[in-house]
């Protein structure tokens, strides 16, 4: 699916597009230097769908490029979802002229989108004029065009850019109907390895942390608290000494590398991290503590119904 990241420079879509695809800390995207031209990135969203993300930079000499006779079809075409994206803290009248032609471009070339989508960035300056950004942008927009705009003022820096992207792509998926399918059997799958452990399952994209599906139905994390699981990157003097204790034993053919599950304790319940495949983890979490529950779960962990799961994840891999 490709997903257009639309506007002038220093709006903040790269930073947008990797603290929300690869669950960047926004630390990490703070001295990104500006993208020259089209950077085409690939991303698998919640572990169903392959994204084909065009962050365009924002130069001037790259925007009289893109809306050239000769790119623009290149460029706006095929589109499922495009995004328009400013600073709001640096009003800017030219962006009008922009943003014109990037609506004419984008219903010209991509005319099954529905909805073009507008984030004001950077609401979290003292110096944003995220209302005067709207006044210029919607100037002698006709009633028609204003009901296919969505404006939703963000802040990349605080998390809102990267959770209203994310409703986007999930709106995206609820229109993909091979996605529901997927998704569909994920949950069968999930609720399969519920019953009888007394336990509830989560399903996390790896890449990114986002949720892919869950026994407890509807389960949403908070902006910028996207969860990066790193099993299997343990620390080396943990496989030296793991190593040292499987020589002790005569074991030679286990590699510290198959530690995949992870058990924590808490005061009330058992919390079970186990990788699935090389883009998805598995949580289980026990409603009590007692050996029986615990012994449900490692079954499930083991048995036929995880190993469905493990193959139906690994063939369904784009």
């Amino acid at each position: 699916m490709k997903i257009i990241l639309f506007g002038p420079q220093n709006a903040g879509k790269t930073s947008l597009m990797r603290t929300t695809c690869l669950g960047y800390n926004f630390m990490k995207v703070l001295n990104l230097k500006p993208t020259k031209g089209v950077s085409r990135e690939n991303f698998i969203f919640r572990g169903i769908m392959e994204l084909n993300v065009w962050d365009l930079g924002g130069q001037e000499r790259y925007l009289e490029r893109y809306f050239s006779e000769s790119q623009r079809e290149l460029i706006f075409s095929e589109a499922a979802t495009a995004v328009f994206m400013v600073d709001s803290a640096a009003v800017d009248l030219e962006v009008r002229d922009i943003f014109e032609k990037f609506l004419k471009y984008v219903l010209e070339f991509s005319p099954k989108i529905d909805t073009i989508y507008v984030l004001l960035n950077k609401i979290d300056l003292q110096e944003s004029k995220e209302d005067d950004y709207y006044q210029i942008l919607t100037k002698d927009l006709n009633n028609g065009m204003m009901e296919r705009i969505a404006f939703t003022p963000v802040s990349v820096k605080e998390g809102s850019a990267q959770h209203r992207l994310i409703e986007i792509l999930d709106y995206e998926i609820q229109k993909n109907t091979l996605s529901l399918q997927r998704l569909g059997k994920i949950r069968h799958l999930l609720d399969e390895l519920k019953i009888n452990t007394l336990s509830e399952y989560l399903l996390f994209n790896q890449p990114d942390g986002l949720l892919i599906s869950s026994t407890f139905g509807k389960f949403e994390s908070k902006p910028l608290q996207f969860m990066r699981f790193e099993i299997g990157t343990l620390d080396s003097n943990i496989y030296s000494i793991y190593q040292q204790i499987m020589e002790l034993q005569s074991v030679s053919n286990l590699s510290p590398l198959s530690l995949s599950t992870i058990i924590y304790e808490s005061e009330n319940c058992w919390i079970l991290v186990k990788e699935v495949s090389n883009g998805a983890v598995l949580m289980a979490v026990t409603r009590n503590k007692s050996p029986e529950v615990f012994s449900s779960v490692m079954n499930a962990l083991t048995g036929d119904t995880f190993k469905n799961l493990k193959l139906y994840l690994k063939s369904s891999e784009y």
